[in-house]
């Protein structure tokens, strides 16, 4: 990883020092020639980092100097990156003239940048990166510095649709199905297992066979829960509750146990453990016992590495022991992955060259694609140079699979490698949620953009898909309507990878067994309950970290007085990356200029705290800022529009918040969650100044059960027409959209919330009552303001949508889903002439909708839909029969009906439809099968 490492740090470095800031300040004398100098050496070291890199696993000696170089540019960064942060103090102070500015920035206040200390720092961090250069006894080849930092741009579609592609393991599956849907066992739960090495395809095959239409239709619960290495019986009760989608937060840990028997009894259910560890027979029996009151056929499904949980858990039958794929499967599965959708078959040379790296891969599915996704679109001469300077160094007879992965890891350009390191701060299994883990990447500088034009966070998507292409990462979820990834994962090997390349970079601490040296830089710490935070700080001693991350939900710390929390914070003081889960833990009101470097910022589980302090919006390198469950936080700083670099904001469950500052003129902000703030009685988005834009780069906007939020601005007792017409006329007179980037919307639970005003760019709307919607129609019938033509995913609930519903999909004609839920609604065939590009129609529990309508019994409205792939109807008890309509979607490739009492069969012409899969049908007591 120091390869990836250096390039972040001597990237950022020249970049800094290279900017203008430097020629607005007057240095002390020498000063300017000592700062050409250190960016001549930056660059010459950066040619030789790639050999460096390479060189290192098997020299102690090269290792020993990346180590060294490694400390002298983190505190070039942490200079110059000051420096910066004192220029953007300038830009946001009051009345910032340059005079003034520069008077300020050379004041005797301003300890860090006297202009002879700041002379001092470069000329000695040069002098160090001159010697560091010359003193090594060791060749390294120099590479061309775009070969080395350059990212290959592969953009996909938003839509990535991640269905497994299994090669050589199908009558795996079947038989793994077979055994679940077994009900000749004694025992009213039986145990179904699949063991095998790591990499194999275990728990792939375990989401298949949950994910199946047979097994779906046989049990009548299932539940996947993640179990690890930590087996831990509590935990497990509410991780299998919650799969079962029982509300247990309001619940006590005791009540648990009693509540699992209660969901679990009488149910014929399917309970996945996947990456079960434990060998302990006690702890298994403790679990065991509570999961027996399942209906006969209930099954247990087990994947592990290990033949002693088999014995711990007492299964002797139903056990699939998985092996490696044989050659001819390695070879199709390898082919598969090299040639992607291509129909071209390989050449002879490239066969030969491609047999024999496939021979050393040992048939490992993991290894296979890991290899094949990097010869991917690779010409012949690079297969061999691949085959011959690569893959020569494993042994044939003896793979070492961490060796293979590795490899792989070194074809990672650097950025892609940092981040992919980084990931080895969370514990295995960790479900990552690729928004944050973006932000995280960028909080540290991770993420380089080539044209200033191109967001950081749509690089770090791209980095996201190179991942996962390469088998990095896996998807964990993903979005059913738009079809981008949500969640993602880590292989075990690939975490065991990442924890060896990160090195002591990054470490995860448990306070039992674990230790920070001074080469850590990224730490997260997993607290036991009522921990000391005191045992925490004397970790922080030796290291210069920029992560600390808390690990757990909440950790109970003792409390400390202000001026000891001062002293804490003094040892983050480089720190990029901060999230503070300690219930009792104060925020000192020096955070602000303690800080500086501070780029994310996360406060959550502190009911101690009732106030942030103001010096937050001195934090003007802080990009993210979220805030969650801290229930008497009742103010925020009053002057948050300083950070002028705030991309991201989120505020969740602070139910005593009463106030906001003004958030609309943010005008970094890209990203605005608000959720469960009771108590808060105005509108938090008002706007201070009508001469200023409205939240300029506002790009997503989540807004859920803020009850006491009247509008949009801060008015009171005025009819809701009023306020829209008033919208419209402010409009017209003001040159400025409102919300100009804005393309994802989702309102929930604002029962007095007005209105919703035009979104001209919105691509994603979702909103629980129509009402709102309905005002935009109502304003002005003949030519609503509301500009839909770029809308492509469209959800709705509650309410009347009968008024509006033909404009509204006139409007609306480049939807490609539209989902309806407890709408008042008597037809759908007025105005679906129009969706000529829907793909995904979902209609549940609308209130008096006939989906037989007599006027167009041919469905002629209806034909227009050639494009309809997914469609999803549930609670329609008058429904017995499919209406006519549905066979022009002809196109229909799934189809999922529930809760129609009525409902007896399917027509015959269901059969004509060729692309259709197997039809879902559930809870349709009088469907004949």
């Amino acid at each position: 990883m120091a390869e990836a490492v250096l390039f972040t740090l001597t990237n950022d470095i020249l970049k800094l020092a290279g900017s203008n800031i430097f020629s607005k300040i007057q240095l002390a004398r020498g000063a300017r020639d000592d700062l050409n100098r250190l960016k001549y050496t930056v660059k010459t070291i950066q040619t030789m980092l790639l050999d460096a890199e390479k060189k290192q696993w098997n020299s102690e000696q090269v290792k020993l100097w990346l180590m060294r170089l490694k400390d002298v540019l983190y505190d070039a960064q942490d200079l110059l990156d000051d420096v910066a942060t004192e220029d953007l103090r300038r830009k946001v102070a009051p009345g910032n003239k340059m005079s003034k500015a520069v008077r300020l920035f050379f004041s005797k206040s301003n300890q860090l940048a006297q202009p002879y200390k700041v002379a001092k720092r470069i000329h000695e961090i040069r002098k160090k990166l001159d010697w560091i250069a010359k003193d090594r006894d060791f060749r390294l080849e120099e590479h061309r510095i775009e070969a080395t930092v350059a990212i290959v741009r592969r953009r996909t579609t938003d839509s990535f649709v991640r269905k497994e592609e299994i090669i050589g393991r199908q009558s795996d599956e079947r038989e793994i199905i077979k055994s679940l849907l077994d009900s000749s066992s004694e025992e009213s739960v039986s145990i179904v297992s699949i063991v095998g090495m790591g990499g194999l395809g275990k728990t792939t095959l375990a989401r298949l066979a949950y994910n199946d239409d047979k097994v779906r239709n046989y049990f009548e619960l299932k539940m996947w829960v993640c179990v690890s290495d930590v087996f831990d019986r509590d935990f497990l009760i509410k991780e299998i509750l919650k799969s079962a989608r029982e509300d247990i937060d309001k619940k006590r840990e005791g009540e648990l146990p009693e509540l699992l028997r209660k969901v679990l009894d009488g149910k014929k259910y399917l309970l996945v453990l996947d990456d079960l560890w434990n060998e302990d027979r006690g702890k298994w029996s403790e679990l065991q016992s509570l999961l027996m009151d399942g209906s006969l056929g209930s099954k247990i499904l087990v994947t592990t590495r290990n033949q002693s949980v088999l014995e711990a858990i007492g299964t002797k039958s139903g056990i699939f022991d998985l092996k490696v794929l044989p050659k001819d499967k390695s070879w199709d599965l390898f082919k598969k992955t090299v040639l992607g959708d291509g129909k071209e078959p390989l050449n002879q040379k490239l066969e030969e060259i491609g047999q024999d790296i496939v021979k050393k891969c040992a048939g490992v599915p993991l290894a296979i694609k890991t290899i094949g996704n990097l010869l991917y679109a690779k010409r012949e001469k690079e297969w061999l140079y691949f085959k011959d300077r690569e893959f020569s160094k494993i042994d044939t007879l003896n793979p070492e699979i961490m060796e293979v992965l590795k490899i792989s890891y070194d074809h990672l350009q650097p950025g892609l490698k940092h981040c992919f390191a980084y990931c080895a701060l969370f514990p295995k299994d960790y479900v990552f949620d690729k928004e944050t883990m973006i932000q995280l990447w960028m909080a540290q500088g991770f993420i380089e953009s080539l044209d200033e034009n191109e967001e950081l966070e749509e690089i770090g998507d791209d980095y996201v898909s190179d991942l996962l292409r390469g088998s990095f990462l896996e998807v964990e979820e993903v979005n059913p309507y738009t079809g981008k990834v949500e969640m993602f994962k880590m292989h075990d090997l690939m975490h065991d990878l990442a924890l060896k390349v990160a090195g002591n970079e990054c470490k995860m601490v448990n306070l039992n067994k674990g230790s920070l040296n001074e080469d850590t830089r990224h730490a997260s710490f997993a607290l036991q309950p009522f921990s000391s935070l005191q045992e925490v700080t004397s970790l922080l001693e030796a290291a210069n970290l920029r992560t600390f991350v808390s690990l757990e939900e909440r950790s109970y710390v003792e409390k400390f007085s202000p001026n000891k929390c001062h002293q804490i914070f003094s040892k983050f003081r480089h720190c990029r990356m901060l999230k503070l889960n300690y219930e009792n833990f104060c925020i000192p009101s020096s955070l602000g200029s303690q800080l500086k470097q501070l780029r994310f910022l996360e406060i959550c589980e502190n009911n101690s705290i009732k106030s942030l302090p103001d010096s937050i919006a001195d934090l003007l390198n802080l990009q993210t800022l979220k805030i969650s469950r801290c229930e008497e936080l009742k103010a925020l700083p009053k002057d948050l529009r300083k950070l002028i670099n705030l991309r991201h904001l989120g505020i969740n469950n602070c139910e005593s918040l009463g106030s906001l500052s003004c958030l609309s003129e943010l005008s970094s902000l890209r990203t605005l969650s608000l959720r469960s703030l009771n108590a808060l009685d105005f509108d938090p988005l008002q706007q201070s100044s009508t001469t200023r834009p409205f939240f300029p780069s506002l790009e997503s906007l989540i807004l859920a059960s803020c009850r006491k939020v009247k509008g949009w601005w801060r008015r009171r007792q005025v009819r809701r027409r009023q306020v829209m017409i008033a919208y419209q006329k402010h409009q017209s007179n003001n040159s400025r959209l409102f919300f100009p980037k804005l393309r994802f919307v989702d309102i929930k639970d604002y029962p007095s919330l007005n209105f919703v005003p035009p979104f001209p760019q919105v691509e994603y709307l979702e909103i629980d009552n129509i009402t709102m919607l309905e005002q935009q129609f109502l304003a002005n019938p003949n030519h609503p303001s509301a500009p839909f033509s770029k809308l492509k995913h469209l959800h709705l609930r509650y309410g009347s949508l009968e008024p509006i519903l033909e404009t509204l999909l006139r409007l609306a004609n480049n939807l490609e889903s539209m989902r309806l839920y407890n709408c008042n609604l008597k037809g759908l065939f007025h105005g679906m002439q129009h969706l000529s590009s829907l793909q995904e129609l979902d209609i549940r529990s609308c209130e008096g909708l006939n989906l037989v309508c007599q006027e167009d019994e041919q469905g002629i409205q209806w034909q227009f839909l050639t494009k309809l792939r997914g469609l999803k109807i549930a609670n329609y008890n008058d429904w017995e029969a499919l209406p006519e309509w549905i066979r022009h979607a002809t196109n229909l490739q799934s189809l999922e009906i529930s809760y129609c009492r009525k409902l007896r069969s399917l027509p015959e012409w269901i059969k004509n439809f060729s692309l259709l899969e197997e039809p879902v049908i559930y809870d349709c007591p009088r469907f004949n099968r």
